[in-house]
This record gives structure tokens, C-alpha cells and sequence, in this order.
């Protein structure tokens, strides 16, 4: 029921006072501390915000859980895209993933890395080392590398950390996703925006090179399979990946990085 005191504060100053705190006229004021409909009145539309903010209220934003496993690279590719695109709308949220991230560069779950700029860096090529998800039994006669490792995979190349996983689109074709961390605190994820990254098919083996009777300075300047950069959350995105035998190519500042034996088969 509304007020029918000519100095009661209407509808829309009592929700711009519950909501916005925005202050009413004097005269509204002096009317709302003896007026107990008009309290009544704005103490409902208080709790109706109350209720709406408990329950509406970022409603949409994955939980902390659900942002820490992101930024340890632990969900799925499904999630891990699904997340990165909310990342873009939520500032609230992208927020959080940099505070987490800067708590996970203290966290030191291996070994001590060697920084980038180290002078096994200044090689022009750095092979990446598999690192395995879970401990795995090596076989005889059967180098480590060479056994197949399930998917997600990681990898470690001095103080950087990559992840990558394997999903299929609705359609049925394969996507490879790529996230990037960095162990260094000194190093940033944002310093590797841009930075390109190839997806070239495995070279023959030397027997099958010898079979065809190629020499090494005969061949023509490889031409990498597919090619793209990592995007601001230190991401790459591969699409439509046909089974085969690949190796990644990171193009860094100062040396290649480069990730071989990803056999990607049917999933």
C-alpha cells in the first residue's frame, strides 16, 4: 500500500535510496523516520535486492575451484575453453586468475627450473621434456620416450610449463589445446603473447630418408602442417588436427622450443 503523505518519497526514490544508497530529498527523510508504511516499503525492497545479489550474483562465474584447476591445467578442454571465454566478459573472475597464478609461481612442484635465459637456452633449439602426469612403469629395452603416454600431457622447458589436451568437436574433428605456465616469478605469461607456434607433421626416420634417396641439403625449407600465436591467457588452440605423428614448434625470443612424438590417435 503507498503512502498518500504528499512528502512520502515514491516508488522510484525509495528503489534508487534501498539499491543505490543514492540520498532522498529532506523533506522524504524526515517523513521516512515517522512515516512506518514508507519503512515498510523500503525495508521490502531491501530484502528483495538482498535475495536477488545472494542468488543471481555472479551466478555465471565458475567456482574457485573450478578457476584454480584452470590455472593449474587441470580441466578438460571443454571447461579450459569454456573458462577462457568467460575470462573475456568477467573482469571479476580474470582478476582472481591472476592473483592465483602468482600464488602458483611460488608453488614448486619439481625441481628447481632453469631460467629461460640460462645459456642451454641460448641454443637454437630446446627439446621439451615429457613430464608424466601420474608414475608410470618404463619397460626394458623401450626408452621412455618412445612409450605412449595418455593424454593431457606436460612438459617442462626450463621454468615453462606446457599442457596440452585432446577433445573432439560436435562434429567430430579434433582439437589440440596448448596452455602455457611459467615456474620463474620474475617471467610472465603476458611476455609470450604473439609468440608463434607451428604444428609440423614428424620428419622420416632416416631409414625411410636413405629409402628415398633424400639428402639433407637437397630438402626444401620445411613448411610447418599448421600455424598459430598465444593468445593474452597463454593459450594456442589447434583445430581440426587429423590423426598422425606430430611435433610442436614454440618460436621464442632467443631459441625454438620444440615438443616431439605426439602421436594423436582416436579419442
Amino acid at each position: 500500500m503507498n503512502c498518500l503523505d504528499s512528502m512520502a518519497p515514491n516508488e522510484e526514490e525509495l528503489l534508487r535510496y534501498a539499491l543505490d544508497d543514492e540520498p532522498l530529498k529532506m523533506s522524504a527523510e524526515e517523513h521516512l523516520a515517522h512515516c512506518s508504511l514508507c519503512r515498510q516499503r523500503l525495508a521490502t525492497y531491501k530484502r528483495i535486492n538482498t535475495f536477488f545479489v545472494s542468488n543471481l550474483y555472479r551466478s555465471q562465474c565458475p567456482d574457485p575451484t573450478q578457476l584454480n584447476h584452470y590455472c593449474a591445467n587441470m580441466l578438460s578442454i571443454e571447461d579450459t575453453l569454456l573458462i577462457t571465454d568467460h575470462l573475456k566478459m568477467c573482469p571479476l573472475c580474470a582478476t582472481e586468475v591472476l592473483d592465483i597464478r602468482k600464488f602458483l609461481a611460488d608453488f614448486e612442484p619439481f625441481l628447481a627450473p632453469m631460467p629461460l635465459s640460462s645459456p642451454v637456452a641460448s641454443f637454437k633449439q630446446i627439446l621439451a621434456s615429457f613430464v608424466p602426469w601420474q608414475p608410470q612403469m618404463v619397460m626394458r629395452q623401450i626408452p621412455a620416450e618412445s612409450q605412449d603416454a595418455s593424454w593431457p600431457r606436460q612438459y617442462r622447458a626450463g621454468s615453462l610449463n606446457i599442457s596440452l589436451h585432446l577433445s573432439r568437436t560436435s562434429n567430430g574433428n579434433i582439437i589440440l589445446l596448448g596452455l602455457f605456465s611459467s615456474m620463474d616469478t620474475d617471467e610472465s605469461i603476458d611476455d609470450l603473447e604473439g609468440i608463434v607456434v607451428e604444428l609440423h607433421r614428424a620428419r622420416p626416420s632416416a631409414s625411410e630418408a636413405n629409402g628415398q634417396q633424400m639428402q639433407k641439403e637437397e630438402q626444401p625449407q620445411e613448411i610447418p602442417f599448421m600455424c598459430t600465436s598465444i593468445d593474452d591467457l597463454g593459450n594456442v588452440v589447434f583445430k581440426s588436427v587429423p590423426m598422425g605423428e606430430y611435433r610442436l614448434v614454440v618460436h621464442l625470443l632467443d631459441s625454438d622450443l620444440v615438443i616431439k612424438g605426439l602421436t594423436i590417435g582416436r579419442i
